[in-house]
């Protein structure tokens, strides 16, 4: 019999011992490289060129932070601020608007691992499930690509939620504040946060609603930096207000190339619908949580991710000007949620997952297989599957974690 080699010996014992962390730390390094490769291409995104290229030459040309008297776009100031450091350094604007996002996306990995490590115990499938995300096509695209922003602001949410977990809720709804202070996209996962305190907290013992208040007192702080450099009190806090006049101001309509219920024929009519779309929208977070209200007993840790996922997703289903990207974080959610915690939903996200490819395909590489309107269809029923699995989990007292 021939003798093993020493160096034989050596990796049959690393790999008896290590791995787990051999295929997660070849994984890493797959997801590093594959955002490496995507990267440097700058003319797929539609916004680069036109807004992000600009913004950070803006502030080149007008002092850096200085230039944040008149910051241009209508991003709230912490992005701004990332705008105007990105013009202290000589390189092509498109490097660090790439690395933020990938940094983040990692963030949102381990604090998904310890969400899903929490709720389940299985830590090499919480591993396995989180480092996935770093795959999801609307996750790559989104940073490497199109050099948008959504891995910033969901990060600290996923931070946020596991904080809800540890029954830390200070900590919580500071990290939450911090999410909105990026983007005011983060209020979709408002309402969980509005639903739980209904609820008396996870464990039942209640936390006070002045916590709240940690949202506005963050959104005042981060906006300081402009105000410090002359852009005014209106201008600064009043960014979200802008923002939410841009069905009209852009024309976008009721949606823009997003899957969700407007795409069936209401598209133009945002000057007559919109208003009456939040109305009801905000008529169903209230009966919804009445619904949670009257089942809070069954409320446990993954009850409380369940719900966070499913009104998240109520809220694009539903809100008027929703644009192709902002379901990012409740679909980094849902994924992995369903794969390591609830396999009835497994059908339904991989069904939102195609849509959101398809979209991304759309906008990105303007490969337009399918109207609109069809992948809305899917997408749509894809949340009515996930409304259905949740109520019956509610009133039937069924398992959060059904793996």
């Amino acid at each position: 019999m021939k003798k093993e080699l020493a160096i034989d010996r050596f990796m049959r014992n690393l790999i008896e011992k290590r791995l787990f962390e051999i295929c997660l730390g070849l994984a890493l390094v797959a997801a590093l490289l594959t955002r490496v490769f995507l990267a440097h291409d700058t003319f797929l995104s539609p916004d680069y060129e036109t807004y992000y290229k600009a913004w950070v030459e803006f502030y080149r040309q007008n002092g850096g932070l200085k230039g944040l008297e008149f910051a241009p776009g209508d991003y709230y100031v912490p992005f701004n601020v990332i705008y105007a450091l990105c013009s202290y350094l000589p390189w092509e604007p498109w490097v660090l608007l790439s690395i933020i996002p990938c940094v983040c996306e990692l963030v949102s990995a381990f604090f998904i691992y310890k969400i899903l490590n929490f709720l389940t115990g299985k830590k090499t499938l919480s591993a396995f499930a989180a480092t996935a995300t770093l795959f999801l096509p609307f996750v790559v695209f989104n940073g490497a690509l199109w050099k948008q922003v959504d891995a910033v602001y969901t990060c600290f949410l996923m931070i946020s939620l596991y904080e809800v977990l540890k029954d830390r809720y200070q900590g919580a709804l500071i990290f939450y504040g911090i999410a909105f202070a990026f983007k005011l996209q983060a209020i979709i996962f408002l309402p969980a946060l509005l639903i739980l305190y209904i609820n008396g907290g996870i464990k039942k013992k209640g936390f006070s609603i002045l916590e709240f208040l940690w949202i506005p007192v963050v959104y005042l702080i981060a906006g300081l930096p402009e105000v410090i450099a002359g852009h005014g009190l209106r201008a600064t806090y009043f960014a979200y207000l802008a923002q939410t006049q841009e069905l009209q101001s852009e024309g976008y309509g009721m949606v823009s190339y997003f899957p969700n219920l407007y795409n069936f024929g209401f598209d133009n009519y945002d000057e007559l619908l919109s208003k009456g779309a939040i109305l009801l929208l905000f008529t169903v977070l209230v009966f919804i949580a009445f619904f949670c209200y009257r089942h809070r007993d069954r409320f446990d840790e993954a009850m409380v991710i369940n719900m966070a996922v499913w009104t998240a997703y109520t809220c694009v289903m539903l809100l008027p000007g929703m644009h192709e990207r902002y379901d990012y974080a409740m679909l980094l959610l849902l994924t992995p949620f369903a794969i390591t915690c609830n396999r009835k939903i497994v059908i339904p996200m991989i069904m939102a997952n195609i849509c959101s490819l398809a979209t991304y395909g759309t906008v990105l590489f303007h490969a337009e297989l399918f109207p609109m309107h069809y992948i809305a269809l899917v997408y749509t029923a894809a949340y009515v599957w996930v409304t259905i699995d949740f109520v019956r989990k509610l009133t039937k007292g069924e398992a959060a974690i059904e793996a």
